[in-house]
């Protein structure tokens, strides 16, 4: 063997014997996790339903594995500036994504320019809640119910507007829906995040929101529930419509909150996350405040919370087409 083989196959080992040692050093690390705090990232903006969960998961989280789980808001592009964000963080598990389907299921459908695969990018961890969906109405809109609505909006078309957490995402898909659904165009005006939004109904400055997280201000009397777009009415609100029963057989549309890390992440961190979440979601005094936030308990490992991002983001891909809805 000659000398300029000999070097290339020296050359080869050292870069087998790194690798493997690489994956040595990864696999240690990962056995003690978390060895520093966790950046909790959720791509939207500060006071909405993903932020307020991902703070009760995180506080569990932190007692439960011994380091700080600090939550971040980074809205912005619907949901993927922070997801972005993930995808292109080491994968060791010290950088999570709290989002909703709409950043890994919709967000895909809509923005063919994604700075990141929602596929390849991602490692799964667990789908923590089903979220109830509300089309809540400032108090001074003169429509009680969604008939009402719908007869408004047809006096007025494009000129009742109901705000969303942003283009693209679960709340103006939702909206679309609706007015698909009624014949009666409203006008979506997009926020960042749904945190700004609420502000925004309970000043009066926008007549409608569709989103989950208007429980508590209709419980303050700052809101009105027109109704929910779940298949079931919320226990919170058994006194709300579901859209079926409003006269609107055909719609059904749900969303849920999930955890993800970037992809490549060890199978030992998302495993031992996996079971920690577990045990923190079938403790009763958790899922009675999850409920408190509009969502309904609904725990799903790893590999079947990866199999329904896939299975609705093949279902929103549907609705999108048949609706034609154009997403700029």
């Amino acid at each position: 063997m000659g000398r300029l083989e000999m070097k290339a196959l020296s050359l080869k080992c050292v870069a087998i014997a790194a690798a493997l040692l690489g994956g040595a050093v990864t696999e240690a690390a990962a056995q003690g996790y978390p060895t520093k705090p966790v950046r909790m990232i959720v791509p939207f903006a500060p006071g909405g339903r993903v932020e307020a969960v991902a703070r009760l998961i995180a506080d569990a989280l932190s007692k439960d594995l011994g380091q700080p789980f600090l939550v971040e808001s980074r809205p912005g592009a619907g949901g993927a500036t922070g997801a972005d964000f993930v995808a292109k963080s080491q994968p060791d598990g010290h950088v999570l994504l709290l989002c909703s389907a709409g950043v890994l299921s919709i967000l895909p459908n809509v923005d063919k320019k994604l700075p990141y695969d929602p596929v390849k990018d991602f490692t799964p961890v667990a789908r923590l809640i089903e979220g109830f969906t509300f089309i809540g109405a400032y108090p001074g809109l003169p429509a009680k119910s969604m008939a009402e609505l719908v007869a408004l909006a047809k006096q007025k078309p494009n000129s009742i507007g109901y705000a969303s957490s942003g283009v693209g995402t679960y709340s103006h898909l939702a909206g679309e829906l609706v007015s698909i659904a009624s014949g009666a165009a409203l006008k979506h005006v997009p926020y960042r995040g749904s945190g700004p939004a609420l502000n925004d109904i309970v000043a009066g400055h926008i007549p409608l929101m569709i989103g989950g997280e208007l429980g508590e201000l209709a419980k303050a009397g700052k809101i009105r529930i027109l109704a929910t777009t779940n298949e079931k009415r919320s226990p919170e609100f058994p006194d709300v419509p579901t859209m079926k029963e409003s006269g609107f057989p055909q719609f059904v549309a749900h969303s849920w909150v999930g955890l993800v890390g970037p992809a490549n992440m060890p199978a030992t961190v998302a495993d031992k996350l996996n079971v920690t979440l577990a045990r923190v979601m079938a403790d009763p005094a958790t899922q009675e405040k999850l409920r408190g936030l509009g969502g309904e308990p609904a725990y799903q490992p790893a590999t079947d919370f990866g199999k329904t991002v896939a299975q609705d983001r093949d279902i929103y891909a549907e609705i999108i087409a048949k609706a034609g809805l154009k997403f700029e």
